[in-house]
């Protein structure tokens, strides 16, 4: 009975050490901003069609109207291109979460932009759809005065 006994806590044993092991790291794949909005546009479908005259009617980086950039590095580059009131560049920025389906039929992302006044931070909310790889806006978001001109590549 002794040898059965102690058989069976070895099998036992064995077979806990075999799930507790961790199977091998593989290499990361990197998506660039175009591939993932490529990517989710054939999960999810093409945009919905939208009158684009209907979402102008609210401001530019509101819910009803979020700036379309290409991807979350669209998203970076688009908020720390923003010009505050006073002159000055955006001094931060934060993903604050998402809100939800924006009018173009895609998850939109809620960003608090912070602008350094001398009355102190004021800090406004922008609206983004990532989902744009073949849109550039131009256009500064409601509440900045302009955006710096884009990078040459």
């Amino acid at each position: 009975m002794t040898i059965i006994k102690t058989s069976y806590i070895a099998v036992i044993v064995l077979l806990l050490s075999a799930c507790a092991t961790k199977p091998e790291p593989t290499a990361k794949e990197e998506m660039s901003d175009e591939e993932l909005a490529s990517a989710i546009v054939a999960l999810l479908g093409e945009s919905k069609k939208v009158d684009e005259k209907a979402v102008a009617k609210y401001p530019l980086g509101s819910k009803d109207n979020p700036v379309r950039v290409s991807g979350p590095m669209g998203q970076r580059y688009y908020l720390s291109r923003l010009v505050c009131d006073n002159n000055e560049p955006v001094s931060a920025f934060q993903r604050a979460g998402n809100a939800g389906i924006g009018p173009f039929g895609n998850i939109i992302d809620l960003y608090d932009v912070i602008c350094d006044t001398n009355k102190g931070a004021v800090t406004h909310s922008v609206y983004l759809d990532m989902y744009h790889g073949d849109y550039n806006e131009t256009r500064p978001a409601a509440g900045f005065i302009a955006l710096k001109p884009a990078k040459e590549k």
